[in-house]
């Protein structure tokens, strides 16, 4: 009676302990990986994107280092990165998001296709249409009079609406 008893209450802790894992791993969603340079302006230009994507879609966003001498499209092609900022005329990575002189922000296939991601291209088109120069450069100076680049990204955009 006592082992009958004793095997009921370990069978349930262990289904309710398998219930707790399961539950706490699905809270934790698809991430994409952004590369940029090393340096305030690299992650600047991460924390425009990840902030922005992930107020609009909830995705979150990991900042990779690329590695010396290693171009964004580079790690794109390697799969080592989702999205990766770049100034090139030719390539077979797609450009979404167009950050002017030249530097744009190019996705590999995952961003694009996979279905968990189905707003992402939408949310770029939609950053495309507010972000400009002169809102970089107010960002820009911003972190050279001391902010953090992620203060000086959401503080701007909370100011101007778009989060």
């Amino acid at each position: 009676m006592v082992v009958s008893a004793l095997k009921t209450t370990l069978l349930t802790l262990s289904l309710l302990l398998i219930f707790q894992v399961t539950t706490s791993l699905s809270c934790f969603g698809p991430k994409l990986f952004i590369g940029v340079l090393p340096g305030l302006e690299g992650e600047m230009r991460y924390h425009l994107v990840s902030i922005y994507l992930h107020e609009k879609t909830g995705i979150d966003s990991v900042q990779v280092e690329l590695k010396q001498g290693q171009t964004a499209i580079d790690a794109i092609s390697a799969e080592e990165i989702d999205l990766g900022f770049a100034n090139v005329a030719e390539t077979s990575s797609i450009a979404v998001l167009d950050l002017g002189k030249g530097l744009k922000l190019y996705s590999g296939k995952r961003p694009l296709n996979d279905l968990q991601f189905t707003t992402v291209g939408r949310v770029f088109r939609k950053l495309q249409k507010r972000i400009d120069q002169s809102n970089l450069d107010l960002i820009r100076q911003e972190v050279k009079n001391g902010d953090l680049p992620a203060a000086a990204v959401r503080d701007f955009m909370m100011e101007n609406g778009w989060i």
